[in-house]
């Protein structure tokens, strides 16, 4: 470990512009988890700026405590996470957080957003500089990027902070993608789960297009009642489910669902695939997407 009074030498301007450049042309972010984007981030960071500890910080949903996501020692080369800091504890450096900027403390003892740690963190880590860039994401406070010299200093360049900054915002990418990867896999866990409901609901069930009154999907149950395979049943218009007598009213009850004009249940014969027709009763449900696009299911019930 490095000596309070021992000098270090930082990267270059031309060096970290060359790090950024690097960074910034890869393609990892969509490719790799979260974990190995950061690990990435962290090292790369150490490599071309030859600060010391390069650590993320992300905000908790009550913003009382920042947890590590991941820590970087050039030295031991070693990755790490899962330490805390509590704004009880450190109410200082959270307040200054909220500010505007970055916080640049090339004396951490004295700086009034670093001195907090005085007592602990920075005689723990021999840590001589702090240069912490906040992470915003869609404007408001997310965490925190953390450069962290340790034994001698040397003070944060303007360079630095452009860096640091610019690194900031491919975190902020990171997260992003993140936050994104996982509502794509909640979403499909959710439709996965109700693909399952949909199959093993004992009644027949049709869901179709409000706009067109196109069947988009069709369970089990709903094969059995009509005599008619799923995919013969996906594709095929509302009207083509009744008898061609009766198109026209179940047409325009169809309609009024969709309108939500009618309620009650609607009793209507349809026609199976062998010709015979039976009646059925049908309630329906209108899911709205928000985009001005509805969905109707249709549960079908044997008289």
């Amino acid at each position: 470990m490095m000596n309070m009074g021992e000098q270090i030498v930082l990267a270059s301007p031309a060096d970290m512009q060359e790090g950024f450049a690097r960074l910034s042309r890869g393609s990892y972010f969509k490719e790799a988890s979260l974990e190995m984007a950061l690990s990435i981030l962290t090292e790369s960071t150490a490599a071309a700026t030859g600060v010391e500890r390069v650590a993320v910080w992300a905000l908790t949903d009550d913003r009382q405590e920042l947890r590590c996501l991941e820590l970087f020692e050039r030295q031991s080369r070693r990755h790490s996470s899962g330490a805390s800091l509590g704004a009880s504890q450190y109410p200082g450096f959270f307040a200054a957080l909220d500010g505007e900027g970055a916080i640049v403390a090339d004396a951490p003892y004295l700086h009034p957003a670093t001195s907090e740690f005085a007592a602990d963190y920075l005689p723990q880590h021999n840590i001589s500089a702090i240069l912490a860039t906040p992470i915003h994401i869609r404007g408001e406070l997310q965490g925190v990027f953390c450069l962290e010299q340790v034994g001698g200093r040397q003070p944060w360049s303007t360079m630095h902070r452009v860096f640091a900054q610019a690194i900031a915002n491919l975190v902020t990418l990171a997260l992003v993608e993140y936050e994104a990867s996982e509502a794509r896999r909640q979403a499909r866990t959710a439709s996965e789960r109700l693909r399952a409901v949909f199959d093993a609901s004992r009644e027949a069930m049709l869901l179709a297009d409000g706009d067109t009154g196109i069947v988009l999907d069709a369970n089990r149950q709903a094969e059995l009642l009509f005599g008619i395979p799923r995919t013969r049943l996906i594709g095929r218009h509302q009207r083509q489910l009744h008898p061609p007598r009766e198109a026209e009213r179940c047409s325009r009850a169809f309609q009024q669902t969709v309108s939500g004009e009618l309620k009650a249940p609607a009793s209507v014969p349809i026609l199976r695939g062998d010709g015979v027709e039976r009646p059925v009763e049908i309630r329906a449900q209108v899911a709205d997407l928000g985009d001005g696009r509805r969905l109707i299911l249709g549960v079908f019930h044997p008289l």
